[in-house]
């Protein structure tokens, strides 16, 4: 049996290599090997988003989130809840997609899991023309932004330059067009080496 050191090492390589394939292997055997850990619950996640997009396997990848969901990790557990949610609309469950959402995106501390939750979410009703229900998930994930952001308010991260865009978004689709470009312009103050390439390109092109 290998320790969890060194098949953490093995992925840091296999990542650097883009080897997805063998990324999947040391998954798998950290799953076998180490059941009860840490690691295991991000293995499960990140099987699962592997049978998403590389296998294109739907059901494969909703087993792996439930399984993870329910090991109950406070970073990867609500990640693979949130991608559940996703999956169940896919399959056509959408008040279950919903009743896994609200468990992320109703969280006690905001986070970026219950930011994407509440995204999703307001897409859902969007798509279901529940213009009520867009506009009340829209207020609170505009309140969780405003409470992330002002906690990452002293330091310059990507993680802040995140926020403000999609608070940007947010509240220009809540009508404040004016408070809208504010953000981006304190978003593009972080720079582009502070935002990457992608991120900076979409604050300097707005709405």
């Amino acid at each position: 049996m290998s320790e969890l050191p060194e098949l953490r090492d093995e992925l840091t390589r296999l990542e650097a290599e883009k080897s997805y394939d063998g990324m999947l292997a040391v998954r798998e055997r950290i799953l076998a090997e180490h059941p009860d850990t840490e690691d295991a619950v991000e293995a499960l996640y990140k099987i699962g988003l592997h049978c998403l997009f590389h296998g294109r396997d739907l059901t494969q990848a909703t087993q792996h989130f439930e399984q993870a969901a329910k090991k109950k990790h406070p970073y990867w557990s609500a990640a693979a809840r949130t991608s559940l949610g996703i999956c169940y609309y896919h399959q056509g469950r959408g008040q279950k997609a919903l009743f896994e959402l609200r468990r992320v995106g109703y969280a006690e501390v905001p986070s970026e899991h219950s930011i994407t939750a509440l995204s999703f979410m307001e897409t859902i009703h969007a798509n279901e023309a529940e213009e009520e229900e867009v506009d009340r998930v829209r207020l609170e994930r505009i309140k969780q932004l405003r409470q992330l952001i002002e906690k990452l308010s002293d330091t310059s991260s990507s993680d802040l330059g995140q926020y403000l865009f999609s608070l940007a978004a947010a509240v220009h689709d809540d009508g404040d067009r004016g408070e809208a470009r504010a953000l981006l312009e304190q978003a593009k103050s972080l720079g582009p080496d502070v935002l990457g390439a992608e991120l900076y390109q979409a604050v300097v092109s707005g709405f």
